[in-house]
């Protein structure tokens, strides 16, 4: 049985008991399949990530450190530890506002899938190890995050930091074969390293792409610094001083029971146009609108856009983008994009002659947001647009989740056809068909290695 808070520090140990004791021949065949997805799609992600200017200033940090070579740091010629490759390689996946979404957990798999891909590697781990590790983090990240999400989005902490240290260092202990203890100190070490404010979502920021790289490094360094005996509070979520607290919350021991039961893979977003999750149902409408009517941007006088309160601040407000960030967190540019270009191409969304197009600016004045209360029905990442024409029709849509969402899933094409857009160019056909090939078969895959060593950058590999 589990205590109440106030008669020991309990919740530290119950989530590291859960996270150490899953086994993978627990976890059904759906959700490992997800698992798979989540790599395909979050690899992909890296591999492009990797060739981008926003993500240039955490390579060069990582180059001059010269750490000892133990993991692959995607589509590079790079080694480094395996904390600093997480952290690379999260703040890949996380660099185009591409990767996956979750109403609990923001976007894991720009954290459990580059630390245990790292520590995998490192370690000489196992496909089935990989899948499972995977899983567990995913399942810690939502597990916290449930419940928490409105309090987290109010207080500006962002989950891929804040949540995901706690992820990945239950990652890195199953990997490492580490005991609870262990994993009970590292999650109150990685409690120290909780942060991640959210104010690029009002005046930008690169910053941000390197929140899903720095929870990855955050959880494995502080695992492996509990490994060397350091200690954390023990009462680091339930304390007065702890995280829960920091939300506003407390331990509800019955409810975290409740959410452990719940495969939470099965509510992952796989978001199939960039940009913050917020305003992706609004952009799917405006170009479904756009191709049933044939609409020239020119004719429309407004586009009134209802989002729930809480996105209309995370996604609503920014109009002219000065950053990629904020071309990502701009309903605005999203959707005078879309319309001025019929399109929502990842490539003019980290282009600084799209936030300065003339059409585009134009567009993006007619696009207005305002707080909608949606039924309980509607997901959290609903949208209703109204676009008011010239000749006094007004077109109207409404969507329960953008596509790519459970609501309006993604079918494995969508994502393998994203995966080889990311990767063109950059991975030979070959070298990309058997990446495919190795996730697909991921549990029957004795070494990493063999995934790893198709991600080093051509140039390297052919040396």
């Amino acid at each position: 049985m589990l205590e109440s808070a106030r008669t020991g520090p309990i919740v530290s140990r119950w989530l590291a008991e859960r996270a150490l004791d899953l086994r993978y021949s627990d976890i059904p065949a759906d959700v490992v399949d997800l698992a798979k997805t989540l790599l395909v799609d979050q690899l992909g992600l890296q591999v492009k990530g990797a060739t981008l200017a926003n993500t240039r200033p955490e390579r060069l940090l990582v180059e001059q450190m010269g750490a000892r070579p133990e993991a692959t740091v995607t589509n590079t010629a790079l080694r480094s530890t395996a904390a600093q490759a997480a952290y690379l390689n999260g703040t890949f996946g996380h660099s185009m506002e591409y990767d996956d979404c979750h109403t609990a957990n923001w976007h894991a798999g720009s954290v459990v899938v580059p630390a245990a891909v790292a520590i995998a590697e490192r370690d000489g781990r196992s496909g089935r190890d990989l899948l499972a590790a995977v899983v567990a983090g995913h399942q810690v990240m939502s597990v916290l995050g449930a419940d928490r999400v409105d309090t987290m989005t109010a207080r500006g902490w962002h989950g891929p930091k804040f949540l995901g240290v706690f992820a990945a260092a239950a990652v890195a202990a199953r990997l490492t074969g580490s005991s609870v203890e262990t994993l009970q100190n590292a999650f109150g070490i990685a409690g120290s390293e909780a942060s991640g404010i959210m104010e690029y979502d009002q005046s930008g920021g690169e910053v941000k792409r390197l929140h899903a790289g720095s929870g990855a490094r955050s959880g494995i360094e502080a695992l492996e610094l509990a490994r060397f005996g350091l200690t954390g509070p023990t009462t680091v979520f339930e304390g007065k001083r702890g995280v829960l607290q920091i939300l506003g919350g407390h331990a509800d021991l019955a409810r975290f029971e409740e959410l452990w039961g719940i495969w939470h893979l099965r509510d992952v977003m796989f978001r199939l146009t960039p940009g913050v999750g917020t305003i992706l149902a609004a952009v799917d409408i405006v170009g479904d609108l756009q191709t049933e009517h044939g609409l020239d941007w020119r004719d429309i006088t407004a586009v009134n856009v209802g989002l729930r309160p809480f996105a209309v601040g995370h996604g609503g407000e920014i109009t002219h983008p000065t950053d990629a960030v904020t071309a990502h967190f701009s309903l605005a540019f999203s959707v005078a994009l879309r319309l001025t270009t019929g399109a929502s191409a990842p490539e003019h969304y980290i282009d600084p002659a799209m936030w300065a197009d003339p059409d585009v600016l134009a567009a993006t004045e007619l696009v207005k947001a305002y707080p909608h209360e949606f039924g309980d029905h509607v997901p959290l990442l609903g949208a209703k647009v109204d676009i008011e024409m010239n000749d006094g029709r007004v077109l109207s849509g409404e969507q329960d989740g953008f596509r790519g969402s459970p609501q309006v899933p993604a079918s494995p094409e969508r994502i393998v056809g994203k995966f080889r857009a990311n990767v063109a160019g950059q991975l030979s056909d070959v070298d990309a068909n058997a990446l495919l090939d190795i996730i697909g078969r991921l549990e029957t895959v004795e070494h990493i290695g063999d995934l790893t060593r198709l991600l080093v950058a051509a140039a390297d590999a052919e040396g």
